[in-house]
C-alpha cells in the first residue's frame, strides 16, 4: 500500500520512489548511491509525511555516505537561503552569466517608450542584449505564474520600442525570466508564444538553472554547512556569493571577513575543496 505525502505546495500525492531516484541522480548520485538512499528511506515513510521530511532523511543519509553528494543535493535549499529579498539572487545570476561569457550589469534603470524601468540584470554578448527579470522565492511550492510572464514581456516590449527609435541600434533583444523555483504551465506556454526566455528550476530540460550552476560548479556560499547563517549573510554583503570566490579569497581573507580563527577558516576551505574537486 502506497503512503500519501504532502508536497511543498500543499497537494497530497502518493510517494513515488522514481521521482526521488531522478532527483538524486540529477544531483550527481550514481545508481548504486540512489538505490541505497531509497532503500534507507522507503521503510521509514509514514502516512502524511511532507516532502521536507523526506528531504531531511535523504540529506542525513547522504551526509553519512558521501558528504559532497549531500551538499549538491541541498543546492535548491541553499539558493532559498539567499533571501528574504531577491537582490542577492540577482547578483548571483549576474555572476553566473559573466562566467559564461556575458557582460552583465545589475539594477539598471532603462528608459522605455512610455515609462522608465528598473531591469534586474542586463546581459550582453556580441550583438545580443538580454533584459532579465529575476523572480526569487524562498518558499518551496511557490511558482512564477502567467501574470509574471505577462508583466515581464510588457516591460520588455516597452523598452525595445524605445531602443528601436534609434536607427543605428542593430542589437538583437531578448526578454528573460530567471527564477529559482518553477513556472506554471501557462507561464511556460505564454513565454514560448512571445519568445520570452525562461531559465527556472528544471526548466528547460537541458540548459536550466541547475545546468548553469553544476556545469561550472557555481555554487552559492550558502551551500556550505561549515558556515552559520550570519556568516553567510556577511559574505553576501561583502559581495562574496560564489563558493569559488571564497576559495580564491583564501584562509586569511576568510578569517578577516568572518572574524574566525585559523582552524575554522581551514575547516571552511576543506569543505570547499570537497565540493569543488
Amino acid at each position: 500500500m502506497k503512503s500519501h505525502i504532502i508536497k511543498s505546495d500543499g497537494y497530497i500525492e502518493d510517494f513515488d520512489s522514481q521521482k526521488l531516484m531522478n532527483s538524486l541522480i540529477r544531483s550527481g548520485a550514481d545508481i548504486k548511491q540512489a538505490e541505497s538512499t531509497i532503500a534507507y528511506i522507503k521503510p521509514r515513510i509514514r502516512e502524511g509525511m511532507s516532502t521536507e521530511d523526506i528531504y531531511r532523511m535523504a540529506i542525513g543519509y547522504l551526509s553519512r555516505i558521501e558528504h559532497k553528494l549531500a551538499l549538491k543535493y541541498s543546492l535548491k535549499k541553499a539558493i532559498m537561503e539567499m533571501g528574504p529579498q531577491g537582490y542577492i539572487f540577482e547578483k548571483y545570476i549576474s555572476k553566473i552569466l559573466s562566467i559564461y561569457g556575458y557582460h552583465t550589469e545589475v539594477g539598471q534603470i532603462i528608459k522605455g517608450y512610455c515609462v522608465d524601468h528598473e531591469v534586474d540584470v542586463v546581459a550582453r554578448k556580441d550583438d545580443q542584449v538580454f533584459l532579465i527579470e529575476c523572480k526569487y522565492h524562498n518558499y518551496k511550492g511557490t511558482y512564477s505564474d502567467v501574470k509574471t510572464a505577462l508583466y515581464i514581456n510588457a516591460r520588455f516590449v516597452d523598452i525595445v520600442k524605445a531602443f528601436k527609435k534609434t536607427a543605428s541600434d542593430n542589437n538583437k533583444y531578448t526578454g528573460w525570466l530567471a527564477t529559482n523555483t518553477k513556472c506554471t504551465s501557462d507561464a511556460i506556454k505564454y513565454a514560448s508564444c512571445v519568445k520570452l526566455k525562461i531559465i527556472a528550476w528544471q526548466y528547460p530540460s537541458k540548459e536550466n538553472l541547475q545546468y548553469y550552476i553544476e556545469n561550472k560548479r557555481l555554487y552559492p556560499v550558502s551551500i556550505l554547512t561549515s558556515l552559520k547563517k550570519k556568516q553567510k549573510d556577511t559574505l553576501f554583503n561583502s559581495d562574496i556569493i560564489l563558493v569559488q570566490e571564497l576559495e580564491s579569497a583564501g584562509p586569511e581573507k576568510i578569517m578577516q571577513t568572518l572574524s574566525v580563527g585559523k582552524s575554522s577558516a581551514l575547516k571552511i576551505m576543506n569543505e570547499i575543496k570537497i565540493l569543488l574537486e
